[in-house]
């Protein structure tokens, strides 16, 4: 095999392994690990970065190129090469930026008739009856979505949100990554954003089987303890809500039955009340605080909740009588 290095080799072998990862950058990381075992796959995933990144250069395609940010996916896409076309001749480019995040890594098979070898072979897959732009077998496709992933991808930190993307300026290359991703039963959708063709995924649950096809196991894991998290978090707190909610509602009516008895009281003494209209206003005025059950509970003889409350509706009645002036609780 003729394989010459050009500028910045160690930059390629080097990666960003030591440096503080985000989620996307961790799923990235793991993704760009995997090496499909079956010669089709190795070619549908090349065939994504060259559909995002790729181009044939010079007059009638004197050489080919694939370009990448990440030194660790270049050294993927380096390895995918070589293991398909080994007597390709191959030369990495390195060019910076100030910024070492807007280097570009560049894969190039010399010769024209290798460069045009591979981009025969990227072009000419096992396509399904109909859709041309679908790949015939299902490990192809999910290999072609993760080689679309890595190259304009990313997925947001889902203690935040549930949000995985991939983005593109080529509007057929986007027809073609989600029609593949909806070919592996999702439902993935597009939008235009600054020039782009965006295709995403919203639902958790979506994102988590898209990240299971494309071999992202441990960000899989991640991001599902931190959904189980989330959904016991939001459920405790719906939980608090509903039961904060339901202690206000009981305090009101609580208060408003206390009010009824002072109003009677300021008209009569409570013991012309009947003795189970009596023994129910005692209750509450040295028990303010305790809902219609424990009222029940505290009886002699105990009452339900029901009963409780028709006796509270006729002291609510007697006040009304008492003093009209105050608007009824029916």
């Amino acid at each position: 095999m003729g394989c010459r290095y050009g500028v910045g080799k160690v930059a390629i072998l080097g990666g960003y392994e030591g440096m503080a990862e985000n989620f996307s950058e961790k799923t990235k990381n793991e993704l760009a690990r995997i090496i499909p075992k079956q010669r089709c796959c190795r070619i549908a995933e090349l065939s994504a970065f060259y559909d995002f990144n790729g181009y044939l250069m010079g007059e009638d395609g004197r050489y080919l190129d694939i370009n990448h940010s990440s030194p660790l996916v270049a050294r993927k896409i380096l390895n995918l090469v070589k293991g398909l076309f080994p007597t390709a001749h191959i030369q990495i480019l390195v060019q910076r930026a100030r910024s070492r995040k807007n280097q570009v890594c560049t894969v190039r098979v010399l010769r024209h008739d290798q460069a045009q070898g591979v981009h025969a072979t990227l072009v000419k897959q096992q396509h399904r009856m109909g859709e041309p732009r679908i790949l015939e077998k299902r490990c192809c496709r999910r290999a072609y979505v993760r080689g679309a992933f890595l190259s304009h991808g990313s997925v947001t930190n889902p203690e935040r949100t549930y949000h995985l993307e991939i983005f593109t300026d080529k509007t057929e290359i986007a027809n073609r990554v989600i029609e593949t991703i909806n070919s592996l039963q999702m439902a993935a959708r597009m939008t235009t954003r600054k020039g782009n063709r965006v295709v995403y995924l919203k639902d958790g649950e979506q994102i988590v089987t898209l990240l299971n096809l494309m071999g992202a196991h441990s960000a899989l894991l991640q991001l599902e303890n931190i959904r189980i998290v989330k959904d016991v978090r939001n459920q405790v707190n719906r939980l608090v809500n509903c039961e904060t909610a339901n202690v206000d509602k009981t305090v009101q009516a609580s208060m408003e039955q206390l009010d009824d008895i002072q109003v009677i009281q300021a008209h009569m003494d409570l013991r012309e009340l009947s003795p189970k209209l009596y023994q129910i206003a005692k209750l509450r005025l040295k028990n303010p605080y305790a809902s219609l059950m424990e009222l029940g509970e505290m009886a002699v003889p105990s009452m339900s909740k029901s009963g409780v409350n028709y006796r509270i509706r006729q002291i609510h009645k007697l006040r009304q009588k008492l003093a009209p002036s105050f608007p009824s609780q029916d």
